[in-house]
């Protein structure tokens, strides 16, 4: 609806408007619908109106998803154990990623920086570190577990469409179909579970 001000002259919109009404587009459909006409009507503005703010589709769906990614609760309980610290974030993250259908997949395969995919890389890190793994031990764990989610997201993407891929569907059936998160919480529990125990509080 187009919103007025005074008897028929549009208030101007800002760029918070911009992409506050992106994330609601994306939210009811998928990041595949997002685009500046799509926002434009979502405004009741024209789409030079959006355009003045972001230039094009690509720079839109860029900010979007950095302000998806920003939605992550990162918060840590310093009580929990180490395991369920990462595993609180990885759920967080897929929490907030499937409010928002495609940006999950976009904001971990992106190319160029994002300060809100940092905050999340550098939460990652510190919790690993923390429970007493070494720099190196904890940059690779932290590789293993984000090509597992990215996986994730992809499996799950094709899920939501009634599809599987045919060579996890020879493993598993249907069951990722038939569960939303489940899958995810065993796989990386394993994945998590099987490193080095000798330091620490690493189990």
């Amino acid at each position: 609806m187009a919103r007025r001000r005074g008897g028929t002259q549009p208030k101007p919109i800002s760029e918070t408007d911009v992409v506050q009404a992106g994330l609601r587009v994306v939210e009811r459909s998928s990041l595949e619908r997002l685009t500046v006409r799509a926002v434009a009507e979502e405004l009741g503005v024209t789409a030079p109106a959006v355009h003045y703010h972001l230039r094009d589709t690509d720079g839109l769906v860029s900010r979007v998803v950095e302000a998806v990614a920003a939605q992550v609760d990162i918060t840590v309980d310093a009580d929990a154990p180490w395991i369920e610290q990462y595993m609180d974030m990885v759920t967080a993250m897929d929490r907030t990623f499937l409010r928002y259908p495609g940006t999950g997949v976009y904001a971990l395969t992106v190319t160029r920086p994002s300060p809100a995919a940092g905050r999340l890389t550098d939460t990652a890190l510190g919790i690993l570190r923390k429970a007493g793994f070494s720099d190196e031990e904890a940059r690779e764990l932290f590789t293993a577990t984000y090509l597992m989610f990215v996986g994730w997201l992809a499996t799950r993407g094709l899920a939501e469409k009634g599809a599987t891929h045919p060579a996890l569907a020879v493993a598993v059936g249907n069951r990722l179909g038939n569960n939303r998160t489940e899958p995810l919480d065993a796989a990386l529990r394993r994945l998590l579970t099987a490193g080095p125990t000798t330091n620490g509080e690493r189990s």
